[in-house]
């Protein structure tokens, strides 16, 4: 049994940026151990814990969250002898300033694999996220988007920080600056090639180049309800901490995936938000651009 009681890898984020796409197309492998939950946000929240105050956050992060260093380590007590550890906590890029340093504590040499996608509708997919989830009081996004400041002083988590959560430079230089392997994907990337964008993760976590397919399909999607009573019966499923682990016992992640998946159509980001929104990015995309030595993807400046 490995003995370890750090990752191998991290998946730190941005949230909203097919985290869950990649994490579990790594834990299909056999030479893979992921954690459960795949992210247990230790390494932003350890000192500080989680006590959120936003709507469900007492039923969500607040409950999930492993603030313990020997609960952190018991997540990978499991892992086979000679497999890659990791987790996916999206928080680790957000709180950089606590989980970098807390991070290579654990392994100076963890690999750091980051996707970023065009911030506008990064935060755009997070609202519908969390409308969908039935915990966003405020339908409209730009108003959301107002009240963004007041629920961050309220102790709302991070998934509420719409705008802030889609500043990247600061976090993914302090991420390259503890560990310069730190490496970078582009949203637009995985999106248009997956297979080819997973291929690449997974070479640099330390794996083989894959022989068989490796995408998951749609997972942890957002868009707008087809059906809402359906949305709705989800929503209550959710809450039911007894009921979410009848449910994820007999019924395989894809197929939940599916149903999930099937009951959303996924919406652009509309005219009026993007005109709204998309100048208070241009800055920090700038700077991104000159702490990664390359330019953002064109079409996150259209």
């Amino acid at each position: 049994m490995n003995r370890r009681r750090y990752p191998d890898f991290v998946f730190a984020g941005a949230a909203r940026s097919g985290s869950t796409a990649v994490v579990e197309s790594l834990r299909r492998r056999d030479e893979v151990f992921v954690t459960q939950p795949k992210e247990p946000h230790y390494l932003a929240l350890a000192e500080g814990g989680a006590a959120f105050t936003g709507p469900g956050d007492e039923l969500t992060i607040n409950a999930k969250a492993v603030t313990d260093q020997a609960a952190y380590e018991e997540l990978f007590r499991d892992a086979p002898s000679g497999a890659l550890t990791g987790e996916g906590s999206v928080s680790t890029l957000y709180y950089s300033a606590e989980a970098a340093p807390r991070l290579r504590a654990l392994n100076p040499e963890v690999r750091v694999v980051v996707v970023l996608r065009e911030p506008v509708a990064r935060a755009y997919s997070s609202h519908q996220y969390l409308v969908n989830r039935g915990f966003e009081p405020e339908p409209d996004f730009l108003a959301a988007v107002a009240l963004e400041e007041e629920r961050i002083s309220a102790g709302w988590h991070h998934l509420w920080h719409y705008t802030a959560m889609s500043r990247y430079a600061e976090d993914v230089a302090r991420l390259q600056e503890h560990f310069p392997s730190t490496r970078v994907w582009w949203y637009d990337d995985l999106m248009r090639d997956e297979e080819s964008t997973l291929a690449e993760i997974h070479e640099f976590v330390g794996l083989s180049r894959p022989t068989t397919q490796l995408s998951v399909g749609r997972v942890n999607a957002s868009g707008a309800p087809r059906r809402p009573w359906l949305q709705t019966a989800m929503q209550v499923a959710s809450r039911s901490a007894a009921l979410r682990r009848v449910v994820k016992a007999v019924v395989p992640f894809d197929a939940r995936e599916r149903l999930r998946g099937s009951n959303l159509a996924v919406n652009d980001v509309p005219p009026d938000v993007r005109r709204a929104l998309a100048p208070h990015f241009a800055a920090d995309l700038d700077r991104l651009g000159s702490v990664l030595g390359r330019p953002v993807p064109a079409e996150w400046r259209s």
